[in-house]
């Protein structure tokens, strides 16, 4: 156990300063490059950590949709463009279109109701062919009984 936390604390202290470094450099970058608005990350489900993961030390942000740690705005911009993230982007919005989606008026109702009936209508059976096909069966019981007794048609 005196191994394990040698080589923890071996590496607490140059993670500690990487990660100043890493900051510095990102502040330089951030004054050399483009200045990025944050704020439009989260319309792509992208926010801020509030604390560095113990498991990641350098994320800075982490995609919520996607439960995904990253390291800088440039990386955020290169997660939004993969197909997962779209893809779960796309499963969010309709998932939002359908609870959105307000009930059926009762118009709306009915107007299903007579499309339903005009296809019963059209390819359902009447009382006629109801009639026929019952006395189809029963002719196939008898021979069925007369050949195999004890079974039925269901």
């Amino acid at each position: 156990s005196n191994n394990c936390s040698k080589e923890t604390k071996k590496h607490r202290k140059p993670r500690r300063s990487r990660r100043i470094r890493k900051e510095e450099n990102d502040q330089e970058e951030d004054m050399d490059g483009p200045v990025i608005d944050e704020s439009l990350l989260t319309r792509d489900f992208i926010y801020r950590l509030r604390k560095r993961p113990r498991s990641y030390p350098t994320a800075k942000y982490t995609c919520k949709l996607c439960d995904t740690l990253i390291e800088s705005v440039a990386f955020a911009h290169k997660h939004i463009k993969e197909k997962r993230h779209k893809k779960n982007i796309k499963e969010k919005q309709e998932q939002q279109l359908l609870t959105a989606l307000p009930p059926p008026t009762p118009l709306q109702i009915e107007a299903i109701g007579v499309a339903i009936e005009k296809v019963v209508q059209e390819f359902g059976l009447n009382n006629e062919d109801l009639e026929q096909r019952l006395g189809v069966k029963t002719a196939m019981e008898s021979v069925l009984h007369q050949k195999l007794p004890g079974n039925t048609l269901l």
